[in-house]
């Protein structure tokens, strides 16, 4: 039997990167993937990608930063698939700017999106979760959300927050029998990080930047822990990278 066979997952920022990578890995063990983004043409040919191997999925249009697009959601994956087993918070913003040349509207975009959407994600689909006590949600996090990078004030923020808000959901809703995650990687092969890549200077195939399709691996682990083991938080780092960092 495959590892998430009939289960119900949503991923956010499915239409590239991580999400992508892990829409399709979840739909290759079984999962119904709502995979959920705001370019449509994008959800669509992952979805026909999905459904064209044999598996199920369905494209949800969504922007994190509206409220009333994240209840829509929510609301339309339940009504298309059945309640949501498992949550993937992955889609994220960032800039590269020093903190005194940050524009207000440039922080604001990065909380709304990376952290303001989370609760807002999480907060929609938990009294279900709570009712059928069982889900699971995985917080996609980074190695900012541990240490300080320089330009990505808002960035490390952000993530910085998301584990703090992660801590405080975990035990929120441990007596329902959620598990909450943090999947916290170092740099990834992304659109997200082209920037940063590009302003160190670094090749894309170096050897210290993992692939969108390594992250998705660790988040399926994730969904395996159903004994008495859990992981809170998952760091994750190329073997050529600095270790400990």
């Amino acid at each position: 039997m495959k590892l998430l066979n009939g289960q119900v997952a949503l991923v956010t920022g499915a239409s590239r990167g991580i999400g992508r990578a892990i829409a399709l890995t979840f739909a290759r063990e079984g999962a119904k993937v709502a995979a959920a983004a705001r370019n449509e043409s994008e959800l669509k040919q992952l979805c026909d990608e999905i459904n064209g191997m044999g598996g199920s999925a369905v494209p949800v249009c969504l922007d994190l930063r509206s409220e009333k697009s994240i209840k829509n959601a929510v609301r339309e994956v339940t009504s298309m698939l059945g309640p949501i087993d498992i949550l993937v918070n992955n889609a994220g913003v960032m800039s590269l700017k020093k903190i005194v040349d940050t524009p207000t509207e440039v922080w604001d975009e990065i909380m709304s999106t990376n952290v303001r959407g989370v609760f807002l994600m999480c907060r929609e689909v938990l009294p279900s979760m709570i009712q059928r006590k069982k889900g699971r949600i995985i917080n996609i996090g980074s190695l900012a959300g541990r240490r300080g990078y320089d330009e990505q004030g808002a960035y490390c923020a952000s993530k910085h927050a998301l584990v703090g808000f992660s801590k405080v959901l975990a035990i929120e809703t441990q007596n329902f029998g959620i598990r909450v995650h943090v999947l916290s990687p170092g740099g990834v092969l992304t659109d997200l990080s082209r920037d940063l890549r590009a302003s160190r200077g670094e090749p894309e195939d170096s050897p210290e930047w993992m692939t969108p399709e390594e992250v998705a691996k660790a988040a399926l682990y994730l969904c395996t822990q159903d004994g008495a083991a859990m992981t809170d938080e998952l760091c994750l780092r190329r073997f050529a990278s600095e270790p400990w960092r």
